[in-house]
């Protein structure tokens, strides 16, 4: 049916059946869109939001699941919210879906703009529905032994990642050029809400890749409504079967005179255009069939097992997806290769502590676990690189291999570790970053700065330059006096790599000191850093005399 019919056949509806149903779920998917984004935006450090920001993250059935399978782990942080979704939809069937999920509402709108275009009919064949569950098959059997790859298809890590990467870089920017320059509003806005923005400029790697990914899912809408939720999402497909087994079902009475309009309007298409059967895996309880009916024939209600009625168990009972066991078979053994094909890092070598090495520029975030048990918990959400006030944390490429694509690193030519700043591990909604203090981060080793001596002003040209050592937080740069001159070190036990010293080096355009990852101590635990840390205070008398002749020799 074309969208002019539909839009005639929903004019018989009278405004309280549309207001009481469609509109009020409307309603709701504007105040969780706007939620979204009030924490996406209030994601600054520091962090003073009532709500943890990453709620929706962790809303995310999907992510806890193949998180918590991955890492082999029941994360804590994880598990109540998980509860809450699966208790939501066994009770009320895909309501995170039709109600919650921003991606979803996000769709929705920009659907708008595709209605004019009569869509193509092939879209409509019920094969392709049966994608998402073969996706949510691949995803779990890769999750099963070890390795991440729910956060290619996650809705919501998959929109958090877009919105980081593509759009907020463009909005800061529009900020800093126009914010308090628009007449009228401008100051009250940079007043309100300039706190939002960080005053270093944020760009981030790969940004245009993310934003070809989320206009793919939109464009798709010019195919068929919602085609990202109806034949793609595997977060739709696990919450699609968990809802075969929720108490809230739709009823058709007698009254329903098999018109069709429910069918024609139903944008996830779960009612069969010829029976009127509702697939339940498919119903994200919009109301739309509730609020266009004109004989008002359907209503949802509870159902109490064998207690429903005859028309009622008739109505559902083809609710079934139809797959096909060959193809669940196919999707388990391209989560089997994948597995391996990530896992067979070619270019990894194993570091001192067993931990696979791809680059000697991988640098995690403070407070990150070891490396395997990073990736399997890892999202790739960028959550942590939209809170970093220096923009230092960026996707990954090819530093931590093909497992870690899109995973945080630290690029300290691009901005440091700020010293005070503990915002990466308030953020991580699977606790891949482990929380931390500002004090503890002297002690939480990520690499070593090493200098390069054919690079350094000092070492090649004996020419005076103190960048280094006036701006280590850590007083890790000390002097080394040779034949008179004092030449600038690193104390590798009190360097902990937060790559201040490379992003102040004036040396253009590659550093003269470098943080590699030789120095990581993850695999360690906190109380053993803090004691290497200790360890180094109180080697420290030598190296005060050495500050003392610097200055002699300066004078």
């Amino acid at each position: 049916m074309k969208v002019a019919d539909r839009r005639e056949l929903s004019r018989k509806v009278t405004w309280r059946d549309f207001l009481s149903a469609r509109n009020f779920r409307r309603f709701v998917q504007v105040l969780a869109l706007l939620l979204y984004l009030a924490l996406f935006f209030a994601a600054v450090y520091p962090l003073k939001t009532f709500l943890p920001p990453d709620m929706f993250l962790r809303l995310s059935l999907l992510n806890d699941l193949s998180a918590m399978l991955s890492s082999r782990t029941v994360i804590q942080q994880l598990l109540p919210w998980a509860l809450v979704v699966l208790v939501a939809t066994l009770l009320l069937g895909r309501v995170f879906c039709g109600w919650v999920c921003p991606l979803g509402t996000v769709i929705d709108i920009t659907d708008r703009f595709f209605e004019k275009r009569v869509r193509r009919p092939l879209m409509r064949e019920r094969r392709w529905k049966n994608v998402k569950f073969y996706l949510l098959a691949f995803v779990t059997v890769s999750a099963l032994l070890g390795v991440q790859i729910a956060f290619l298809f996650d809705p919501i890590a998959l929109l958090t990642r877009t919105f980081t990467l593509a759009f907020f870089p463009p909005l800061q920017l529009a900020y800093q050029l126009f914010g308090s320059r628009v007449p009228l509003v401008g100051d009250w806005f940079v007043q309100h809400f300039g706190w939002i923005f960080p005053e270093a400029a944020i760009h981030f790697r790969m940004g245009v890749i993310a934003f070809a990914i989320f206009a793919l899912i939109i464009a798709a809408n010019a195919l068929s409504p919602r085609f990202w939720c109806r034949n793609l999402c595997p977060l739709g497909a696990l919450l699609g079967l968990l809802s075969k087994f929720s108490l809230l079902r739709k009823r058709v009475s007698d009254a329903c005179d098999r018109c069709r309009i429910c069918s024609s309007l139903c944008r996830m298409q779960a009612i069969d255009n010829n029976t009127i059967r509702t697939n339940s895996t498919e119903c994200i309880l919009c109301m739309s069939c509730v609020a266009t009916c004109p004989n008002k024939a359907i209503r949802y209600g509870l159902h109490w097992g064998d207690s429903a009625p005859e028309k009622w168990a008739k109505e559902i009972s083809e609710r079934h997806p139809q797959l096909v066991r060959r193809r669940i078979v196919f999707a388990g053994l391209a989560g089997i290769a994948w597995a391996a094909l990530a896992r067979t890092n070619a270019g990894a070598e194993l570091s001192v502590s067993q931990q696979p090495i791809s680059s000697p520029f991988l640098l995690r975030p403070p407070g990150s676990l070891p490396e395997n048990e990073f990736l399997s918990r890892c999202i790739r959400c960028s959550m942590c690189m939209k809170v970093c006030p220096t923009g230092g944390l960026q996707p990954a490429i090819a530093e931590a291999g093909l497992e870690g694509f899109w995973t945080p690193v630290l690029v300290p030519r691009m901005g440091e570790c700020a010293p005070e700043c503990t915002a990466c591990g308030q953020v991580c909604p699977t606790q891949a970053i482990q929380p931390f203090n500002a004090e503890e981060k002297a002690w939480l080793y990520i690499g070593t700065a090493v200098i390069d001596r054919s690079l350094c002003l000092v070492w090649s040209a004996q020419k005076e330059c103190l960048v280094c050592d006036e701006v280590c937080t850590y007083r890790a740069i000390e002097w080394k006096v040779i034949d008179g001159i004092a030449y600038p070190t690193v104390n590798d036990q009190i360097c902990v790599g937060c790559g201040l010293c490379e992003a102040r080096c004036p040396v253009q355009p590659q550093a003269a000191i470098r943080v590699y990852s030789f120095g990581d101590k993850r695999s360690w635990s906190r109380d053993r850093q803090k004691r290497w840390r200790q360890m180094a205070k109180r080697k420290g008398a030598t190296w005060e005399e050495l500050n003392l002749q610097r200055g002699e020799s300066q004078r």
